[in-house]
């Protein structure tokens, strides 16, 4: 028994499906099968009953699985006690942020008013799908993250400080036909456009999130699916159809497109896991909120 079998167990737990939960740890579902084979090998019993449509816990295994949560939970706390007394000696978060985002500034505004208070924090940053967030989140493997409020709300066991909304936007092709008035663009003039999204196993909020907004509207758009966030806006810079994104995305500062304000803002935060709750997390925190007010 190792640390990545039961890492394995647990997610196809959570995900009910060998399948899915490979897509979440980045693996192969046979290698994921493998590992699970493994385990119940050298417990002599089977964890788990297997049919089509996913796999649910043995009885053996459900008492297995007691037992690794409240292992995980205790390696957390221990994971987290080693770091408060590393941080008696150095102040250090590690962050993550949405792939796309650009919180340079941001950053740069922290590190100056971290500077005027004479307070010390290392920060450092890594940017990741939303998948992959949330699962560098959940393994602790950073310590918190700044995204959308969405992704967040349906996790148990997280702290979370609510940031100003960010606006969102229309990204269309610099080379996109003249609006249909002459004038200016509206909503409207994208009605019949395709709108391109990320695809719906990195997480379908999203999704779910920009179709209600046009549906609102009165527009119900042909859809396009993509792996990135690059690939959408190189579309998008081609004029093959449109996406909705946020201020904080490269895509509004990108020369080949240009961005149509829309009425909606998207709430985000500043999200941890709760046995993360050191003062150095909660610095960071409202050190953040506090540069975004600022600079608005």
């Amino acid at each position: 028994m190792n640390s990545q079998q039961i890492a394995y167990f647990l997610e196809v737990v959570r995900q009910g499906s060998f399948t899915k939960a490979a897509q979440v740890l980045y693996t192969s579902q046979p290698s994921l099968s493998r590992q699970i084979a493994r385990l119940e090998d050298e417990f002599g019993a089977e964890l788990f009953c297997r049919s089509r449509t996913g796999a649910v816990l043995s009885p053996i295994g459900k008492k297995y699985y007691d037992l690794f949560v409240e292992m995980e939970k205790r390696l957390a706390e221990l994971s987290m006690e080693a770091k408060r007394e590393s941080l008696r000696f150095e102040k250090r978060v590690h962050m993550g942020v949405p792939e796309g985002w650009d919180v340079l500034p941001l950053i740069e505004k922290m590190e100056a008013l971290l500077a005027e208070r004479r307070e010390e924090l290392k920060m450092t940053f890594s940017a990741y799908s939303y998948r992959l967030l949330l699962s560098q989140l959940r393994n602790h493997q950073i310590d918190g993250c700044i995204c959308p409020k969405g992704l967040i709300v349906p996790l148990e066991h997280m702290s979370f400080l609510d940031l100003p909304p960010l606006q969102n936007v229309l990204l269309y092709s610099r080379k996109h036909r003249s609006p249909e008035n002459g004038l200016e663009y509206t909503l409207k003039d994208f009605r019949k456009e395709k709108l391109l999204l990320l695809e719906q196993e990195d997480t379908s909020i999203p999704k779910a999130y920009q179709l209600g907004f046009l549906q609102d509207k009165g527009i119900i758009p042909e859809t396009k699916e993509y792996h990135n966030i690059d690939s959408i806006l190189l579309d998008v810079s081609l004029d093959k159809g449109f996406a909705i994104s946020d201020i904080w995305s490269r895509g509004a500062f990108d020369r080949n497109l240009s961005c149509l304000k829309l009425d909606q803002k998207m709430p985000i935060c500043v999200a941890w896991p709760e046995n993360h709750s050191f003062d150095e997390m909660r610095l960071f925190a409202d050190l953040f909120k506090e540069s975004m007010e600022s600079l608005q």
